[in-house]
């Protein structure tokens, strides 16, 4: 069961090199996406680790999931909407152009 949990490990800070590391906004979108899931995995895995059926964790992961997803479209269509008034992804030129 431990390699499950190196799985997360790695997807978490997968994410988190995209968050600070990238400069386009969606490469940090799919950043943060891979954060809230690799917590929703872990929570799930926890679940099935104790052996609870539909149990609290399991639950949590869920709604982690549906949550993470929700605010992932919200990320994403303010990004296309960041995109059409700069006509760029890349923050620096955004922070740029704020004038």
């Amino acid at each position: 069961m431990m390699p499950v949990y190196v799985l997360c490990a790695i997807l978490f800070l997968t994410g988190i090199y995209g968050v600070v590391a990238k400069k386009n906004l969606i490469k940090i979108i799919i950043g943060i996406f891979l954060m809230v899931q690799s917590v929703a995995l872990l929570l799930l895995i926890l679940g099935y680790a104790a052996g609870e059926v539909g149990g609290l964790f399991q639950t949590i992961g869920l709604i982690t999931m549906i949550g993470g997803l929700a605010v992932m479209s919200l990320m994403i269509v303010t990004a296309v909407r960041l995109h059409e008034k700069y006509g760029t992804f890349d923050i620096s030129e955004i922070r740029r152009l704020k004038g």
